[in-house]
């Protein structure tokens, strides 16, 4: 029974090397050279026509080409290399593998700082796509008089996770209480590790602000016109009383030599 037991457990491993697809084997290897780590998938054999490569982590392409070679490579930085990477010969169904390198957890922060208003909702997020994945996620505030742990027990705060990928949501925002720097931490069989995140919150009338400033532009620019035209009205009204003098000078002057001239026949 037990050595049936080891017989399955090391087909089920052979599988898993060596891939799938049509009458093929996969053979993988990884080669550490210096700051670069080589990943290595080889074909055995094939009934199917290769017409390229993909390589690709979680849910993200990272190469792709259209050779026909029964070998394809993939290099990643040494300091990044760890995760499940998949290899596959194109047309998919000629056979697929993963290439898992190990290592610790390389936790990183999907937003390294957040900013909200008082009232709302934020998440925040991180992520590792290291191999093994991740067991152990935690969540703490920190602060000088110590990290506080978040659980979903906590005020206003409740944590979802899965193996790569955690997220610590926050309702309700209070301007006091909740504004600093949240650390999560992740934890595997190799090691662990942490990212921070900065969370900002913006009181409810800082929105405000800008809207307001704008009502005040254009409160000003309304003024001035207004004060414009009422000057440009009052120069008008001055310019049509000077204008209306002009003749009664001038009819005066015409009486007056009018006059004049009857004396001046009389005289005679």
């Amino acid at each position: 029974m037990a050595t049936a037991l080891v017989v399955v457990l090391g087909l089920a491993l052979l599988g898993a090397e060596s891939g799938s697809g049509a009458g093929s084997g996969i053979s993988t290897s990884v080669a550490v050279d210096g700051s670069k780590t080589r990943l290595t998938c080889t074909l055995n054999s094939s009934d199917v026509v290769i017409t390229g490569h993909r390589w690709e982590k979680g849910d993200r392409v990272l190469k792709e080409d259209k050779e026909s070679s029964p070998r394809t490579e993939y290099e990643v930085d040494t300091d990044e290399r760890t995760g499940q990477y998949f290899c596959i010969f194109l047309p998919e169904s000629v056979g697929r593998t993963s290439v898992n390198v190990r290592g610790p957890p390389k936790v990183k922060a999907v937003k390294k700082s957040e900013h909200a208003t008082e009232g709302e909702t934020v998440v925040l997020a991180c992520k590792s796509e290291s191999f093994p994945p991740v067991t152990d996620w935690v969540w703490y505030k920190m602060s000088e008089a110590g990290d506080q742990v978040l659980t979903n027990n906590s005020q206003n705060k409740f944590v979802v996770s899965s193996e790569t990928k955690t997220e610590l949501h926050m309702h309700n925002l209070h301007l006091e209480t909740d504004p600093g720097l949240y650390a999560c931490n992740g934890t595997s069989e190799e090691g662990t590790d942490q990212a921070i995140i900065t969370l900002r919150v913006r009181d409810r009338l800082a929105a405000l602000w800008p809207f307001l400033g704008i009502v005040a532009e254009v409160l000003v620019l309304v003024t001035i016109i207004f004060i414009y035209e009422k000057r440009r009205k009052s120069d008008e009204v001055l310019d049509d009383e000077d204008t209306g003098s002009a003749p009664l000078k001038s009819s005066g002057h015409h009486l007056n030599d009018k006059g004049k001239n009857v004396r001046q026949r009389n005289a005679n």
